[in-house]
């Protein structure tokens, strides 16, 4: 480590950050560059004089600030910038001076004050560089017990990095902390002590810090934040260094929940460490930053209202079963006389978008009792089509495969396209009221009740084949549906509730599993959609091969071929 930024607002700040700044630039060797970030002044007498009063009192304590660090012989240089924002100015100081380390105050708020951060949001959630973050109001005692709850982790690795230099610096000890259930017996207490030491021997081994300086403790808690905050309090330490949480691009937060509430709720200062994002990861962040800004955003008060019309939808009443009975018998007749305007027509009743929709909503809330209501209608519909259309086929005496039913038995990778479309129509439709939700309802009834229909009907005449592959283009349109309406509603604003750890479990768990399914399904889609592209492209060859010896022949016209 050879550089270190410390950005500086105003001139209490220098001391408070000192107490970890100091230890850790000896300890490294470091430079230090204090940095104070300040607007830009448009006045020509100002930029002509060289700057203003502002610049002139933070250029004086700053320079009281910088004597903080030489007097203990650590080599400091002070820097002005101007910038139209202070994280702005930040990133562009870390471009100049390219920093090691990243050193920021964050002071809790009082009562009536706002937190002082949110104007570093960005900075907090894109980390240019390793970030160190002192939370506490004042400038703390030298810290001789350090508490570092472990998790693993390359912060955690930072922080104990820090824990070495307060160690050189000050003598003090490491508390390495491990947080249990309430209700975890007393070999779970071992077992997790065992792994513990483990860990510190792994980390031990690349620092100064001897194993006498090193106590372990393992809580039991209602949760690990509760278990943290047990052993941060004065009794038990004098700071804490925690690691940042990778957090998902969904919950756009700062170090993650528990860093968060423990720094907030903290009786001892806190540091809490944070590497960068990995470059992989950070590109998807910008990516979906930029798909999510061309999306609109729902007002709370818009969410609360989409998602009670998506529930009034998603139940099953006698009304859904009677249109999704009667659409179904004109989509069977459709198929029999092979008439795609019937087919299309009978759409126009079909009431099969509120639940599917709802389930997308379910899957990007977490919400269990939404998803269920959405699946048992989904299933009552699918139990109504196949039996409607089975029995319509035993009972009238049409029994050919007509070229629409053949067309729904070989779906390719352009349905999955078109389940896609339909799902994102029908999300934004009932996202945005002042767009028809009738036209995407027919798109995603045409994908669902034909195929459905179509497959009861094979069932009916024995066509297992016909039958399967009907099924499939169903599943296929039913998958890619709800997970494109979930895609288009976290572009909305729509996730799950922060703090609800069951919600985001259910929400990973449903996107991992429809991630799945989508894989799976594409499997044999991939590889009718080959077979079909190597049947055209025969025919081809042949229909031009047939031209090319006919066109030899005289008075001989090819006119049609198979």
């Amino acid at each position: 480590m050879e550089t270190i930024l410390v950005p500086l607002s105003r001139p209490d700040q220098a001391a408070i950050l000192s107490t970890f700044i100091l230890p850790v630039a000896r300890g490294e060797r470091a430079r230090v560059i204090l940095l104070h970030i300040h607007p830009p002044r448009f006045s020509g007498e100002n930029e002509h004089n060289g700057g203003d009063a502002e610049s002139e009192n933070a250029a004086a304590w700053l320079d009281e600030a910088a004597r903080l660090f030489e007097d203990v012989d650590v080599r400091v240089q002070v820097a002005q910038r101007m910038a139209q924002t202070v994280a702005g100015g930040i990133r562009d100081a870390v471009a100049e001076f390219k920093p090691d380390l990243l050193a920021l105050s964050w002071r809790r708020p009082g009562p009536d004050e706002e937190d002082e951060d949110v104007t570093l949001g960005d900075l907090l959630l894109d980390v240019p560089c390793d970030l160190v973050v002192w939370r506490g109001n004042y400038a703390a005692p030298p810290p001789h017990r350090v508490l570092i709850p472990s998790a693993g982790g390359p912060n955690v690795t930072l922080g104990f990095r820090f824990a070495e230099d307060f160690h050189r610096a000050y003598g003090s000890r490491v508390v390495l902390l491990t947080v249990l259930s309430k209700n975890a017996d007393e070999a779970a207490v071992q077992a997790a002590r065992s792994a513990l030491e483990a860990r510190a021997h792994t980390l031990l081994a690349e620092t100064s810090i001897p194993p006498d300086a090193v106590a372990y403790e393992v809580v039991r808690a209602a949760s690990p934040e509760a278990g943290i905050l047990q052993m941060a309090t004065p009794e038990h330490a004098d700071v804490v260094i925690i690691g940042a949480s990778r957090e998902g691009v969904i919950h756009r937060i700062r170090f993650g929940e528990i860093p968060e509430k423990v720094a907030a709720r903290a009786r001892i200062p806190v540091l809490v460490v944070k590497r960068p994002l990995p470059r992989r990861t950070t590109l998807f962040r910008k990516a979906w930053d930029a798909i999510a800004a061309i999306t609109p955003n729902l007002t709370e008060a818009e969410k609360i209202e989409v998602y009670r019309e998506g529930r009034r939808n998603a139940r099953t009443t006698r009304d859904f079963i009677t249109m999704i009975a009667l659409s179904t018998v004109i989509a069977t007749l459709g198929l029999m006389l092979n008439a795609p305007a019937v087919i299309i027509g009978a759409m126009l009743i079909a009431p099969l978008m509120g639940a599917i929709i709802a389930m997308g909503l379910g899957v990007v809330q977490g919400d269990a009792r939404l998803m269920k209501l959405g699946m048992k209608t989904t299933a009552w519909g699918v139990l109504v089509t196949l039996a409607v259309s089975f029995g319509m086929e035993l009972m009238l005496p049409f029994n050919d495969l007509t070229s629409e039913i053949l067309a729904r038995s070989s779906p390719n990778l352009l349905d999955l396209g078109v389940a896609l479309a339909a799902g994102a129509a029908g999300a934004y439709a009932l996202a945005r009221k002042n767009v028809s939700s009738s036209l995407p309802g027919v798109a995603i009834a045409v994908a669902l009740i034909p195929p459905l229909a179509a497959t009861g009907m094979a069932l009916a005449l024995g066509a297992w084949s016909i039958a399967l592959g009907a099924g499939l283009l169903f599943l296929t349109n039913l998958v890619g549906i709800v997970a494109m309406s979930s895609w288009v509603f976290l572009t909305m604003g729509f996730q799950p509730q922060y703090g609800r750890r069951e919600r985001m479990r259910l929400f990973s768990r449903s996107a991992r599993g429809i991630l799945v399914m989508i894989l799976l399904i594409s499997i044999p889609l991939a590889v009718v959609t080959v077979q079909q592209l190597d049947q055209q492209r025969m025919q081809e060859a042949i229909k031009q091969s047939l031209h090319a010896e006919m066109g030899v022949l005289p008075d001989v016209a090819l006119r049609d071929w198979s």
